[in-house]
């Protein structure tokens, strides 16, 4: 059987073949178990191999710097009309529906944490000291708000169309005079007692948000707010973002992550705790196939479009440089005259 020459393989890769070619691949790709595609071990050495060769280099906060810089390249550094992003730019413009519709439907979900969970996340001196001062200040205008409502005697003298007695109207003054002066000094003592009160409660007061919180009545309510926070995050304009990003101190953070990179290289364990950790992570998955685990989170179409693309992308270039064509010849071991 004759054999078909370089040219007449080109010219069918460059008709089709190679879009058959990448959907063999991918379908090969999505039938294999997830645990054959991702080897712990593999993955561990690679990580700690990299971790460490980048704690010896005298050169990684010059690295850091310039990934920081690349990474905040388009957030920090705004146009002439000082906007880093047009107006009604955002993160849904640049993330499929098929990923963010499920995401935001699975937030919805009803799901309460575990009481003692949030109440340990809420019991922190930052929290405390927010509520404290949010109850202190609403308490102490409520009391003010209160004595002010103190009622007129005035207009009952006056109601009576009489004058007051002499005896009457002296009592009533001292009487005027003790209210006053003691008026005063539960004004200098509110702040105080309020303070103290707002202190021996505030414990109790989380322990009251974390059970409303995790109230079963309150499961719909609480993942409609979940869901909502992720379109709040999606909807924001990309230059709310930027304007944050500005406010970042790029020589605190590489300092930071340097630290903590020269600090993990030396954690003679690290190899064996990755693999375990990478273990434990594909381990429910690991006997699913990858086409089962996208076809149930209804990614799969959207999977298969993305690499379908870009592998298009990749390799229809090389099919016309000289290369690719000398490669094949000597594959195929013949080529046409012309």
């Amino acid at each position: 059987m004759t054999q078909p020459d370089a040219d007449i393989i080109l010219e069918r890769l460059r008709a089709g073949a190679l879009d058959s070619l990448i959907e063999l691949g991918l379908d090969e790709i999505s039938a294999r178990p997830l645990g054959s595609l991702v080897e712990p071990s593999f993955v561990a050495q690679r990580a700690v191999l990299f971790v460490r060769n980048a704690a010896a280099s005298e050169e990684l906060e010059v690295w850091l710097s310039e990934q920081l810089d690349l990474l905040l390249d388009q957030t920090v550094k705004a146009g002439d009309d000082g906007r880093a992003y047009p107006p009604g730019e955002n993160l849904r413009k640049h993330l499929p529906a098929e990923l963010t519709k499920p995401i935001e439907e699975l937030l919805a979900e009803p799901y309460l944490p575990d009481r003692e969970l949030v109440l340990k996340l809420l019991d922190h001196h930052a929290m405390h000291s927010l509520i404290q001062e949010v109850l202190h200040a609403t308490l102490v205008r409520f009391a003010r708000k209160m004595r002010s409502l103190k009622p007129d005697t005035s207009k009952l003298r006056s109601g009576l169309g009489m004058r007051m007695p002499t005896s009457l109207s002296r009592l009533k003054d001292l009487g005027s005079g003790v209210v006053s002066v003691v008026g005063s000094e539960i004004e200098s003592q509110l702040d105080q007692k309020v303070g103290e009160y707002v202190t021996q409660v505030i414990s109790a007061v989380l322990g009251q948000i974390a059970t409303l919180l995790t109230a079963p009545e309150r499961a719909e309510t609480m993942g409609d707010w979940r869901a909502y926070g992720l379109r709040v995050a999606l909807d924001t304009e990309l230059e709310a973002y930027a304007v944050e990003a500005r406010k970042l101190e790029p020589a605190r953070a590489v300092a930071a992550v340097a630290q903590a990179v020269r600090t993990l290289a030396t954690r003679e364990s690290l190899e064996g705790e990755l693999t375990e950790l990478v273990q434990a992570a594909i381990a429910p998955w690991a006997q699913q196939s990858l086409g089962q685990q996208l076809e149930a989170l209804g990614l799969e179409d959207a999977w298969r479009e993305t690499w379908r693309t870009w592998l298009h992308e990749q390799l229809a270039p090389v099919l016309e440089t000289t290369a690719f064509r000398a490669w094949l010849q000597a594959v195929v071991g013949t080529t046409s005259d012309t």
